[in-house]
């Protein structure tokens, strides 16, 4: 019997978490990509706020109820199908329940006028003028300083950390030659 490796992708929103596991994806064999933004974790009512991140990270990101993924991940890991496990998710090894499952944590760092723009391209393109006023607004008041202490929390225990601006190619090429998989 094999074990499966579970592989973490992790950084801010928009940092390209989520291009690098279905990039990374093609490029492994029996590969098994479990995408954090198909749960909608954040919308439950568990989620904790802006201000409770800010004010504890660590306990803050244990708010997150995951039971949903880790059903989804559990049961990738036993059907023995796969040798390798994507997952993006933004917060490493951070939560408790998901942590004891990881293998090795890749941690995008991604400069955030980069990821504000993407997030912008990604999520307002439709958007009135009131609505990315009203982002940018929220942005500079709240989601900054959130954004800074996720970076510097997550990224101090990724086994690795990649440079976001280089491409999705070279990240891919950058993690081949780590042999992590």
């Amino acid at each position: 019997m094999h074990k499966t490796k579970v592989i973490v992708v992790s950084g801010v929103t928009a940092g390209g978490k989520t291009t690098l596991i279905f990039a990374l994806s093609q490029s492994i064999d029996n590969a098994c990509v479990v995408s954090f933004d198909d749960y909608s974790i954040d919308a439950l009512p568990s989620a904790p706020t802006v201000k409770q991140l800010l004010a504890n990270f660590g306990k803050a990101v244990n708010q997150y109820d995951l039971s949903t993924l880790m059903a989804a991940l559990t049961a990738a890991i036993d059907s023995n199908q796969f040798s390798v496990i994507l997952l993006d998710f933004p917060f490493g090894y951070e939560h408790a329940v998901l942590k004891p499952y990881i293998d090795t944590v890749i941690y995008l760092r991604t400069p955030l006028d980069i990821t504000f723009a993407r997030r912008l391209i990604r999520d307002f393109s439709e958007s009135s003028r009131a609505e990315i006023m009203n982002w940018t607004k929220t942005y500079l008041n709240e989601a900054r300083s959130l954004f800074v202490t996720h970076d510097r929390t997550v990224s101090a225990t990724a086994d690795y950390v990649l440079d976001g601006t280089t491409s999705t190619g070279e990240q891919v090429t950058q993690l081949s030659g780590l042999n992590i998989v």
